[in-house]
């Protein structure tokens, strides 16, 4: 196997290179760069005191297997636990400075059953009537990447999109509605519409498809799957998850603390050539392949030497900072109720928040029985200046909005702030196109891959099927021609990265 560099440790890295190792086991020749210390990216998990913390993502879908299915791979499968399962509302939305139930049955930003919506007092009359009317409204033929905040407007009205779909992709994507195309986060909304036409009837029916699917199961009396929950966890915290993916790795194939400062084609175009990738210290070293599992604007300053057109539309992927802030509270102190999972905060309420989670109450094992763990979310699209404040400055503003919103007054028994400065990628409308030409540069460079969250899914899941699919095309030299007709023959020997590497 041809010399890998990996750049970039996040989850995509970190499943690419596991992948490598796997389908070339003693044979397999990568290394995996890292810039920081920390190997797992935006995945960071605090244990102590019987408090387990969340830094970045607390959980991932089990709708799609890849992050699932490499757990239990990985010796994890008895770690994994879904959300609690409670009688009351799972989420509220806070309108008017008061926290309503989301209506049951709601898909996202679909609903599901009808009743739950007539009875809710969260959606006005006119803006029930308006989701009523939802089954008249005709597919749309004019737009070909419309907008999230679009579509919702036009199929369910402004209100729904203010107080449940705007605060919800807030909340999933840290971004404006208005901004996002549907096509490239939610393509399912796309698909009913376009087979159904009503997005009400669509999901009705596909819900009924569904309990028939699961009763024709039940009938069939397959093994039981306790993995049911729309997310999932591990028991000692999501970093479990990059930990086992790190301790499958070859520890003299990592480096950390070793960001990479250029990308080079070297060779002579005659004999065949490869890249060289040069480190901020000046150490250097060989490749055949490069995988970037590295934010866009950092791979862009990175091949700008070898390809500024590609560089360019790799700027082009916006990203938004965001922060979160943890707080536990002794239970006896806590006044307000906290049935269900948390609430989310529509940007006409005017707060410095976009969503609390009450970690405690969502899953197990996160903090002691006398306590209770709630997490903050701050910054994105439209507030990322309030995200990147220092951590103090965080967790006195998520201080201040819990005791004006559930009137929490009491002073924390812990409290961490996690930053995460341009860390978000948005699937803006014309992302779809904008890939398509970056892919249609990259596959002039042979053996030039990219994986990580800015193209094909933002997710755990995501990142990890994208790294599986980049491994697979290593393995089976899918490497295009260079530009200048010379076979991508592999560089010089590999040289050591000396005092650049700390592994």
């Amino acid at each position: 196997m041809p010399r890998t560099v990996v750049i970039g440790a996040g989850i995509a890295g970190l499943s690419t290179a596991y992948f490598l190792q796997k389908l070339h086991g003693r044979d397999a020749d990568y290394l995996l760069l890292e810039s920081s210390g920390h190997l797992g990216g935006k995945i960071t998990t605090y244990a102590g005191d019987g408090f387990l913390v969340e830094g970045g993502p607390d959980s991932f879908l089990t709708q799609k297997r890849a992050a699932l299915d490499l757990c239990r791979e990985l010796g994890l499968g008895d770690q994994l636990i879904g959300s609690n399962q409670t009688a009351t509302p799972s989420t509220y939305v806070l309108s008017k400075g008061r926290l309503h139930p989301m209506p049951e049955g709601m898909m996202l930003m679909a609903p599901t059953m009808i009743l739950p919506v007539l009875r809710s007092r969260l959606i006005s009359w006119p803006g029930k009537l308006r989701m009523g009317l939802e089954i008249f409204v005709g597919r749309n033929t004019t737009d070909p990447d419309e907008s999230l905040g679009s579509f919702v407007r036009r199929r369910l009205g402004a209100e729904m999109l203010e107080k449940i779909a705007g605060p919800l992709m807030a909340g999933i994507h840290s971004g404006d509605p208005d901004s996002l195309s549907l096509r490239s986060t939610f393509p399912m909304f796309l698909e009913l519409e376009a087979k159904h036409r009503s997005l009400v009837l669509g999901m009705m029916r596909r819900k009924k498809a569904q309990a028939s699917a699961q009763a024709g199961a039940s009938a069939s009396k397959p093994a039981p799957d306790k993995h049911t929950s729309m997310f999932t966890t591990l028991s000692g915290g999501v970093q479990q998850l990059p930990d086992a993916l790190v301790s499958r790795l070859d520890p003299e194939r990592i480096g950390l603390n070793c960001p990479v400062q250029s990308l080079t084609w070297e060779g002579d175009p005659a004999q065949g050539g490869g890249y060289r990738v040069t480190l901020a210290g000046g150490a250097s070293a060989p490749a055949e392949n490069v995988v970037f599992a590295t934010p866009a604007y950092v791979t862009a300053e990175i091949v700008e030497r070898l390809d500024p057109a590609l560089a360019g539309n790799l700027r082009k992927i916006r990203y938004v900072s965001t922060a979160t802030v943890s707080l536990a509270f002794r239970r006896s102190e806590i006044t307000c109720e906290l049935n269900g999972f948390g609430f989310i905060v529509p940007r006409s309420e005017g707060r410095r928040i976009n969503a609390c989670s009450w970690s405690s109450a969502k899953f197990k094992h996160r903090a002691p029985e006398d306590s209770v763990l709630l997490r903050v979310f701050i910054g994105g699209a439209f507030a990322e200046e309030l995200a990147e404040q220092d951590e103090d400055a965080l967790i006195e503003v998520a201080r201040q909005e819990l005791r004006e919103i559930l009137g929490i007054t009491a002073t924390p028994i812990l409290a961490r702030a996690y930053r995460w400065r341009k860390s978000v990628p948005q699937y803006n409308v014309g992302h779809g196109l904008l890939i398509q030409e970056i892919e249609r540069g990259l596959a002039t460079h042979p053996g030039l891959y990219l994986a990580g969250a800015a193209y094909h899914g933002s997710g755990i899941p995501e990142c990890i099927q994208r790294g599986a699919e980049t491994a697979a095309k290593i393995h089976r030299g899918e490497r295009l021609p260079h530009p200048s007709g010379a076979p991508a023959a592999c560089g010089p020997a590999p040289v050591a990265l000396g005092a650049a590497s700390t592994s």
